[in-house]
């Protein structure tokens, strides 16, 4: 949505004041401390169709310098008109030939003031407001704006419009400042009026007033003692929420919104409040049955918790206490597996999270966000009554081919690259893919239902390389491809957890609290059913825990057969098919798991015991003493 400035400094509190002030002038900011590397981030930017709105170039850098990064842009296709403010804190001034040569869009000597590099970068961000970005919430969602504004801590003002309804909110470095809209029930002070502690006549007499001043309801509010200061307070901030929850229901509509410098948004009473808790709010107003439908239809897509969402995890586990959605929100996972595992009232928070980008989805926001996948009535709907010229019908073949090849592909596939390729071949190869399937290459043909499956697979490449070109997230998908491949849960983090309230679990079942040990183990199992021991010792608390052996032995034999070599599943069975008097099948499961493992001592000691029952019966044998530790 926001315009990005490339910034290019090598010292690293340097670059974080320029990104802040690019943040402040309505610029979303990209670093690189490499000048070799802008470039290649200029050049992909350019070839994908996204260039940078400007770069930020410090001149004296490692590697490569700032004056032989501006030669190069100037030589290059992608930066003989890109804007190039430069700053220096060696130069006071620049030399005349670099100057007349490179025509910078402005040059700062450090120390400098932030206010000026900020004016200077607003006209590249529309800082000013002149530069007003709108479109339709049928492509993109309010709530995905809100989103969206909070991660480039944007100030301004967000217009939603649905028929003769407005709503009005102000952003001040990210956050909601106000909101106010043009319907009476979302009015400061109704909520009082409705329920009786502000009388209808005050209220109306503050109205006129504010329409015979030109002032504000709630300056009106107060100056005629309709509200005390501290009930104004209160009925701003309900304002401000009741507005906002109502642009972020609305499904349709659209909006526009305008770049202002924070210092304006000051000017406004201050509500502030996180538009991450105001989506998870308006997700306890969603409906079920719709949220499915949207989730079904994305079905196959993979999900991701995105940082804001780790950042406010606080704020959703105390909007949505005991919640299960982001417990499963894993890389990798799809929307199907999450569907059936997901509770039905919490499906609404699923959807809002898609949605709004808290999730992040493969495909990008675009995948969910207002673009349905199309079925083949859609598809044909498209197609219908068109006709294609060769050109069009081969390019239509291309997709639809590629889409079919690639669709259950990995990453390294779609790039086309080794597992062990280099940064630098998943790079070159990445150039490869999307010069192939961006839009520009289709430029002016008419491929009616193929131009989606052409925006798909760009996102699948752009999806691809940004997994790819990431060490962490790298080595995170190899072993999820190795898991999948040996037909393993694929979860990584989910295992993680699971182990972790398997050992929770242990502790609570050697300190004999069998039913909360039961849960623990149970926890385990929903992330990772394929461990063995998980279920032997699920099947051991329950048979602690009622007595009867016959409602733990189902789980014990389970863990046999994930593992015959289990130990503890063994002895735990022993013991449950004793206590129901079975003691044939107890012996046999002793004598095949010695056979197994000749070095498994406890189950020949077990197997003597029962032979000689009678005689042992009053020590007890080897599993009492072991549940006594």
């Amino acid at each position: 949505m926001l315009p990005t400035v490339l910034i290019v400094e090598d010292e690293q509190s340097a670059s974080r004041l320029l990104s802040s002030i690019a943040q402040e002038a309505g610029l979303s900011a990209r670093t690189t401390r490499s000048a070799k590397e802008a470039q290649e981030l200029c050049a992909q930017a350019a070839q994908t169709g996204s260039p940078f709105a400007a770069v930020v170039l410090d001149l004296v850098l490692a590697e490569l310098d700032g004056f032989q990064f501006a030669a190069a842009a100037r030589a290059a296709p992608w930066g003989a008109e890109l804007p190039i403010v430069v700053v220096s804190g060696v130069y006071k001034t620049l030399p005349p030939d670099f100057a007349a040569r490179i025509k910078p869009a402005g040059f700062f000597a450090k120390p400098f003031e932030p206010a000026s590099l900020r004016d200077a970068l607003s006209k590249f961000g529309g800082g000013g407001g002149g530069n007003a970005q709108e479109g339709s919430l049928e492509d993109k969602p309010a709530m995905h704006l809100f989103v969206e504004l909070l991660r480039s801590k944007s100030s301004g003002t967000l217009t939603l419009t649905q028929d003769s309804t407005k709503r009005v909110i102000t952003f001040q470095q990210g956050m909601v400042r106000f909101a106010l809209s043009n319907l009476k029930s979302e009015a400061v002070g109704a909520p009082l009026v409705a329920s009786g502690a502000v009388k209808q006549t005050s209220f109306d007499r503050a109205v006129a007033l504010a329409k015979q001043q030109g002032t504000a309801l709630h300056e009106a509010l107060a100056s005629a003692r309709v509200l005390t200061p501290e009930q104004l307070k209160v009925a701003l901030k309900q304002q401000t929420t009741d507005v906002c929850l109502g642009g972020l229901a609305w499904e349709s509509g659209t909006y526009r919104f305008e770049q202002k410098s924070p210092e304006a948004a000051a000017a406004l009473p201050d509500t502030r409040m996180s538009p991450v808790a105001l989506v998870l709010e308006a997700a306890k107003h969603g409906d079920p049955a719709s949220a499915r439908r949207f989730l079904e239809v994305h079905a196959q897509e993979r999900v991701n918790r995105s940082p804001e969402l780790e950042r406010e995890m606080f704020a959703l586990k105390n909007s949505w206490p005991g919640e299960s959605v982001t417990p499963l929100a894993t890389p990798n996972r799809s929307l199907a597996e999450m569907l059936a595992r997901v509770k039905e009232k919490e499906l609404p928070l699923l959807h809002s999270l898609c949605l709004s980008g808290l999730l992040l989805v493969s495909g990008g926001p675009k995948s969910v966000a207002g673009q349905q996948l199309l079925s083949q009535q859609d598809s044909d709907e498209l197609d219908r009554g068109k006709t294609f010229s060769l050109k069009e019908a081969e390019a239509r073949r291309l997709l639809f081919s590629e889409r079919d090849r690639l669709k259950e592909a990995s990453h390294y596939d779609v790039l086309g690259v080794s597992h062990g390729a280099s940064v630098d071949d998943i790079k070159q190869a990445y150039f490869l893919a999307a010069k192939k399937f961006h839009s520009d290459a289709f430029s002016g043909m008419e491929l009616a239902s193929a131009r989606k499956v052409g925006e798909a697979l760009f996102a699948k490449v752009n999806e691809a390389y940004s997994v790819l070109s990431d060490k962490g997230k790298r080595a995170e998908y190899d072993v999820f491809v190795d898991r999948k491949a040996k037909g393993l849960p694929t979860d990584v983090g989910a295992i993680l957890r699971a182990e972790g309230a398997f050992q929770k679990g242990e502790v609570l079942f050697k300190s004999g609290r069998w039913e909360d040990a039961e849960q623990a183990f149970r926890d385990a199992i929903s992330l990772n059913h394929t461990e063995a021991e998980f279920h032997a010792y699920l099947g051991m608390a329950i048979y602690r825990r009622t007595g009867q052996a016959e409602s733990g032995l189902p789980h014990v034999e389970k863990s046999l057969e994930l593992d015959p070599r289990l130990k503890s599943g063994t002895l735990f069975a022993v013991q449950m098919l004793e206590a129901t008097g079975d003691l044939e099948k107890a012996k046999n499961v002793l004598r095949r798991a010695y056979e197994k493992d000749p070095d498994f001592a406890e189950a020949k000691s077990e197997y003597r015991r029962l032979k000689n029952k009678p005689a042992e019966q009053a020590k007890g044998g080897f599993l009492s003493r072991l549940l006594k530790k």
